[in-house]
């Protein structure tokens, strides 16, 4: 693979040297000459970013570091960082937490033993993009219309008073599936699940009354034939004549989380093998061993040495469908978690 050589100067925030070593090594693979600088705890890290931010690209944050973690670690993090994509990597698979985290401002969520080089440099490089361009579409409508027709994900405009659609992106006509002309006479409820209008309601009522003017969430999206999809959205003001209009970026991340789902189940069905390993299996062994030994130790009948030996071959039996039970249950574990 060809090596990006592109300057890149990257903020690792991992407290464990053989995790650290692993993102290295992969960053090294892709781009030519990373900058790379490590902190092994929060308060380095705030110390860096405080001193840093500008001339940082990205932040790759661990979930789990000594002086903070999880949810605060999330919200810390994004405050002193002053706009820069955030990319967790994490060994914690709850897809919950997962849909939380990117609602909260984290640009990309990727899991420790799914990642690879090729993965890890296309979450780098793609938030590293997509922050450029939503700062560039903050600080300059001039460049509105390229951002707006040519980005890659779905956009539209619309006005904050009757929610109609006021303009939309190509990349939203072939992801929703809608032709410009039908979107321009839709509102944003009708692509939205019936049963979240009154959420959607109130959330534009707290937008105009609390004078809000950045929006990040995760929502549940209606395509055209009616599936529905888990989206982030990104939302802010579009100074567009005396209208109260927003524009809107959304990220179908409907596969991601199905992905972390399937990750979940295969771990349940593992855990349940794990279990029948070390419980079910323990007592026909153990009855077998105990036999071994009265047949090594004591002097027996013939008829008792049959009873016996009957008793061998029940728990070898019950021993053998154990492990046949755990052979099956092995073998429906697939990638996808089915």
């Amino acid at each position: 693979m060809r090596k990006d050589n592109k300057e890149y100067k990257i903020l690792i925030v991992e407290d464990n040297p053989g995790d650290f070593m692993l993102v290295e090594e992969y960053l090294d693979e892709t781009i030519l000459s990373p900058k790379i600088i490590r902190c092994e705890n929060f308060k380095q890290a705030k110390e860096i970013l405080l001193r840093e931010n500008e001339n940082l690209d990205v932040v790759l944050l661990d979930l789990s570091l000594p002086d903070k973690s999880g949810e605060t670690l999330i919200n810390e993090v994004i405050e002193i960082s002053e706009g820069l994509p955030i990319i967790v990597l994490t060994g914690y698979t709850d897809a919950n937490f997962a849909v939380k985290s990117l609602s909260m401002g984290i640009s990309d969520y990727l899991l420790k033993d799914d990642l690879s080089p090729t993965t890890l440099y296309k979450s780098v490089v793609y938030n590293i993009e997509r922050n450029k361009n939503l700062v560039k579409l903050l600080e300059s409508e001039q460049k509105y219309a390229d951002l707006f027709h040519l980005s890659p994900q779905p956009m539209w405009v619309y006005d904050m008073e009757n929610l109609k659609f006021l303009n939309v992106n190509q990349a939203a006509i072939k992801h929703y599936g809608y032709s410009y002309e039908e979107f321009m006479k839709m509102s944003i409820s009708e692509i939205r699940p019936d049963e979240d209008i009154p959420i959607m309601i109130e959330t534009l009522k707290k937008i105009k009354d609390e004078n809000i003017r950045f929006f990040r969430g995760i929502l549940n999206h209606k395509k055209k034939d009616k599936s529905i999809i888990r989206v982030e959205v990104i939302s802010n003001p579009l100074s567009q004549g005396e209208k109260n209009t927003w524009l809107v970026l959304a990220n179908d991340i409907t596969s991601k989380l199905k992905y972390l789902e399937a990750i979940e189940t295969q771990n349940e069905k593992l855990r349940d093998i794990a279990w029948i390993q070390s419980h079910m299996v323990r007592a026909p062994l153990a009855r077998l061993l105990g036999l071994v030994e009265i047949l090594k130790n004591e002097n027996l009948s013939t008829i008792e040495l049959g009873d016996f030996l009957d008793h061998v071959k029940e728990s070898a039996n019950e021993l053998d469908n154990v492990v046949r039970d755990i052979v099956e249950k092995a073998q429906k574990i697939d990638v996808n978690g089915n």
